[in-house]
């Protein structure tokens, strides 16, 4: 049977439009977005609650982190061969018990258990591209990617602000019951709604290629968090560094020797998806920095030089507004790809969001800064995640769809992990005066020159990722993108 003929069978069994459909799956994004951000605010609180030290519970994070990075690829390749809705279920499945596990406990160590599990849910975004790419006519594909990389930053915004809400007057726990009552409300939306995707393909998935791909992010991810805060000297840190290189070369050697690797490097190799990776990974430091500095600084007293003595709520509110810039990107950027292919948009993106960081620099003194700021930097960081999923499928095989933009992701996450522990590591070594720390009732306070040197490093990793997205070769967009494994004439032609 063709692959026309198939389609066309899927077709005439479909339900629900490309409407209905879109809906699901950015609600199901927005669920994954809204449980990575949702503890941020509220890490000093649990700190308490639990009893342990500032290194401890930053593995509330890190946890979640390293899940995140392991399962995202891995979910994306079997959601390629198996199917994605199947898939697109076990992950919002594991981020709800990740909830209710994290809300039934008042332990740290379940705590973490709950939260490694949520972040086993880092595959439903890339699982969701595919559902666009297998499922959506071309006119529909660009503003659908779009507005599904727009909901991740809006839904990071929306779960800050939301923390801040029930944290200002309720149990953290209530945060972790909401997050599983919105996960079993996505599972419910995208099995109703989302068909089961494109034909179950021939193929397995790579044990060994998964294990050293696995094992080289966790080792760099644990490493990159712990030598933020306990110094690049420790041997802990040292020997994680160490051993994340000698399993990186080991899953580059296999994965070249290997017919049906988990990540095919030669594709993710040609120029147009290496560069965007590499985009990506500042791009991501971006998003991760702004989260690591904008909360803090603004909560920050006054008596410190800087800051306005916010709470966490009203800090949300103010930043909010960045929520309209990611919506108001989605549309834009989805005709930007339709007339001209996603380039443009991917490298005008993170201009704005340099602007954003180098307009604070004057402006830093005053509270709407920061809103007004939070607008371009917002719609900056949509036009760019909107645009980049897009380049990536039209230049990988539908096949490999889902492990390219997870492969993406963890990339996006890899930068933003490095670049927020570069961050704490400057804001540790810039501290606020003595007398100014005693003003304000703290011991210890990063100082405003800190906070100053973090905005000016993070617009220029903005302009390298334009730099980046700029040399990507200009290409005209195809129906679907790359061809499947099985359509060498088209691939080759793609290279």
């Amino acid at each position: 049977m063709s692959t026309r003929t198939k389609r066309a069978g899927r077709a005439s069994t479909k339900r629900h439009g490309p409407t209905t459909i879109l809906v699901a799956l950015s609600f199901a994004a927005t669920t994954m977005a809204v449980m990575q951000t949702v503890v941020s605010p509220i890490l000093p609180q649990l700190q308490n609650r639990l009893g342990v030290s500032s290194s401890a519970i930053a593995w509330v994070l890190t946890g979640n982190l390293l899940a995140s990075a392991v399962a995202t690829p891995l979910l994306g390749r079997l959601g390629d061969l198996r199917g994605r809705k199947r898939f697109l279920l076990y992950a919002l499945a594991a981020v709800a018990l990740g909830s209710i596990l994290a809300a039934c406990t008042t332990s740290y160590v379940m705590l973490i258990a709950g939260r490694v599990l949520q972040g086993m849910g880092g595959g439903v975004v890339p699982l969701a591209l595919s559902v666009v790419r297998d499922e959506f006519p071309r006119e529909r594909s660009a503003g659908s990617i779009a507005t599904i990389g727009a909901t991740i930053s809006v839904g990071a915004t929306f779960g800050s602000v939301s923390t801040g809400l029930i944290a200002d007057r309720w149990d953290y726990h209530l945060l972790f019951w909401l997050s599983a009552l919105v996960a079993l409300l996505s599972m419910l939306m995208v099995w109703r709604v989302v068909p089961d995707t494109a034909e179950r393909r021939q193929g397995h998935v790579d044990l060994i290629g998964a294990l050293t791909l696995s094992g080289w992010l966790a080792a760099l991810l644990a490493a990159v968090s712990t030598g933020g805060r306990s110094g690049w000297g420790d041997p802990l840190v040292v020997g994680g560094l160490a051993l994340a290189v000698l399993l990186f070369a080991a899953w580059i050697g296999w994965a070249l020797r290997h017919p049906e690797p988990l990540v095919d490097l030669r594709v993710m190799a040609r120029r147009p998806v290496l560069l965007a990776n590499l985009s990506g990974i500042f791009t991501g430091m971006a998003m991760y920095g702004s989260s690591l500095l904008f909360p803090p600084f603004i909560q920050a007293p006054s008596a410190l030089g800087y800051g306005f003595g916010k709470s966490v709520l009203i800090a949300g509110l103010i930043m909010l507004p960045g929520t309209l810039g990611n919506l108001a990107a989605a549309p834009v950027a989805a005709r930007m790809t339709n007339r001209h292919g996603p380039k443009p948009a991917l490298v005008l993106g993170p201009v704005l969001s340099g602007t954003a960081f180098a307009l604070l620099l004057p402006l830093h003194g005053h509270w709407w800064a920061f809103s007004m700021v939070g607008v371009l930097f917002g719609f900056g960081l949509g036009l760019a995640f909107s645009a980049m999923p897009a380049l990536i499928n039209d230049h990988v095989p539908a096949d490999m769809t889902g492990v390219a933009n997870g492969m993406n992701a963890v990339l996006r996450t890899v930068g933003g992990a490095t670049g927020t522990a570069v961050l704490g590591a400057i804001l540790s070594a810039s501290p606020a005066g003595a007398a100014a720390a005693r003003a304000a009732g703290v011991a210890h306070a990063p100082g405003l020159t800190g906070y100053l040197v973090c905005f000016g490093m993070l617009g220029v990793g903005c302009l390298l990722a334009a730099v980046l997205a700029w040399s990507i070769p200009g290409t005209r967009r195809s129906v679907r993108g790359a061809p499947t494994k099985a359509e060498p004439e088209r691939v080759e032609a793609g290279r």
